[in-house]
């Protein structure tokens, strides 16, 4: 696909996200704390990973090849941002939406769309995860 395409993609996905309510970083953080959040490409339905909201500055994120960090959580304004131990990226920044009572999540600067595909109380299992 062309860089041209790709934009022309993440902007349609993004004005698709912009028409639905969008969520506070706290009100999305109500909803996800002590709990453990699956989330799915909106494109292609696959699992990208789950992240368990350990407090609200803190989260345990697995991929889907189940590799764990954990991230420090931030919020600015609008966006909830998350900076990795394993790639502390200041702009991983989100935008969390509510789509008729799906979750959805848009990336500040790729404007990729996530779904929360499931919400549980299941902890994320990692070797050496921390507890509270």
């Amino acid at each position: 696909m062309t860089r041209l395409a790709l934009i022309l993609a993440a902007a349609s996905v993004a004005s698709q996200a912009q028409a639905q309510e969008q969520l506070t970083p706290d009100s999305f953080l109500d909803l996800a704390l002590n709990r453990t959040l699956s989330f799915s490409s909106i494109r292609s339905g696959l699992l990208v990973g789950v992240e368990e909201f350990l407090r609200r500055d803190l989260s345990v994120w697995a991929d889907e090849t189940g590799r764990c960090t954990y991230g420090r959580i931030e919020i600015r304004g609008p966006l909830i941002c998350f900076l990795y131990e394993d790639a502390p990226d200041p702009n991983n920044c989100w935008i969390p939406f509510n789509d008729e009572g799906t979750l959805l999540v848009m990336s500040q600067s790729t404007g990729e769309v996530q779904r929360i595909s499931d919400i549980s109380d299941k902890p994320v299992i990692c070797e050496g995860a921390p507890t509270s």
